[in-house]
């Protein structure tokens, strides 16, 4: 492989330092004077340094154009609700108009919480109800 760049997918020819052979990796630094790079897994986890000459281009990057051309339109449509391609994530949008929709959602989550307080035995989890709190941070991932 040569000049690899930033951002480029690459796949390992050979297994070597914690990188698996066949995997799918994106190159997060080059270092062109020893013909070294690093690459992340599709969790973002990056690897050590890898000697390019293990490593070859992807065939293909699978991309927007790339899945208009190989999917239905009904899998086309499902997928423009996300943000990215790898590590799929509801655009905050969407995530929150299903959210509003669940019915009894607040009493979900504090029950929830009590179910997680007594299998952990943990006190860390509050049952404040909202409103019910003098701290007016937002500490919600919704």
């Amino acid at each position: 492989m040569n000049n690899p760049q930033v951002k480029q997918r690459i796949k390992v020819k050979r297994p070597s330092n914690g990188y698996e052979r066949g995997k799918t990796y994106v190159i997060v630094r080059v270092d062109p004077n020893d013909n070294t790079l690093v690459a992340a897994d599709a969790q973002g986890r990056e690897g050590s340094w890898i000697q390019w000459r293990h490593c070859e281009p992807c065939a293909h990057d699978i991309n927007w154009p790339w899945l208009k051309a190989h999917l239905s339109s009904e899998a086309l449509e499902l997928l423009s609700g996300f943000d990215g391609l790898e590590n799929l994530r509801l655009k905050d949008d969407i995530r929150d108009r299903i959210l509003l929709q669940l019915p009894n959602l607040e009493d979900r989550i504090l029950s929830a919480q009590v179910q997680l307080e007594e299998e952990f035995h943990s006190g860390a989890v509050s049952t404040t109800a909202p409103g019910d709190a003098d701290d007016d941070s937002n500490d919600s991932p919704f």
